[in-house]
């Protein structure tokens, strides 16, 4: 499903963010990617949707090799892609309906087929009875979940998630795993990257800890003994 092999990342300015690295995640996986500020984890997100091209190694997403994309081929990549992200980056003038709308709209779906995956992604992710209400109308947790919706109206294969609780209270953030969790054991794929190890050392999944831009643990299932 997802591997990157010998795979380095050096920015224009010479700033080293990853060496060396070796992954593989397979089909169905839920890994945490931990590790402090600055170590790669948001650069090897950013690999995995092609928002940041490695400099060297490869970086291979269902047997496609995302080094060799022409820049018109990335978004067939994504479509497979759902991401989300710290911040939200939910549209402000947009109700909830028509933010989730939106990301099948860019792909020229059809109304229909738009209004009913919307719709059931709504429900999945408990916010039916908030669709008609503006990002500034809902809380930190709600505007999260839209921001979720709205990365698997698509139906992507993998769900990457860059650090997704950490604008949110303790009970938000729970319930946002709990969603995570339950998306996974639908079948997605869940790349999550985060320093909240309290979580990490709950959820008792595949724990992937990244320091100075190398891979230094790799841990299934094992998040109280990895040394976090």
């Amino acid at each position: 499903m997802i591997k990157l092999k010998n795979v380095s990342k050096i920015y224009p300015n010479g700033a080293r963010a990853l060496l060396n690295i070796d992954l593989e995640i397979d089909k169905g996986e839920f890994v945490f990617l931990v590790g402090p500020s600055g170590a790669g984890k948001s650069t090897l997100i950013k690999l995995l949707y092609r928002e940041e091209i490695a400099t060297r190694g490869q970086v291979i997403i269902d047997n496609i090799n995302l080094m060799r994309l022409k820049p018109r081929e990335v978004p067939l990549v994504r479509r497979n892609i759902g991401v989300v992200f710290q911040d939200f980056k939910l549209l402000p003038n947009k109700t909830v309906f028509e933010n989730v709308a939106f990301a099948q709209q860019v792909l020229g779906k059809n109304k229909k087929t738009v209004k009913e995956n919307t719709l059931r992604t709504l429900e999945l992710v408990g916010l039916d009875r908030k669709m008609a209400s503006f990002p500034s109308q809902l809380s930190g947790g709600e505007q999260q979940r839209v921001c979720v919706a709205r990365a698997l109206v698509n139906r992507p294969k993998i769900l990457i998630a860059d650090e997704p609780t950490g604008n949110l209270d303790m009970e938000n953030a729970l319930g946002i795993m709990e969603l995570l969790d339950q998306i996974n054991k639908m079948g997605t794929t869940v790349v999550m990257a985060t320093h909240a190890l309290h979580i990490v050392d709950m959820m008792k999944k595949r724990v992937v800890r990244v320091e100075a831009g190398r891979i230094v643990e790799d841990s299934k299932g094992e998040a109280s003994t990895i040394g976090i």
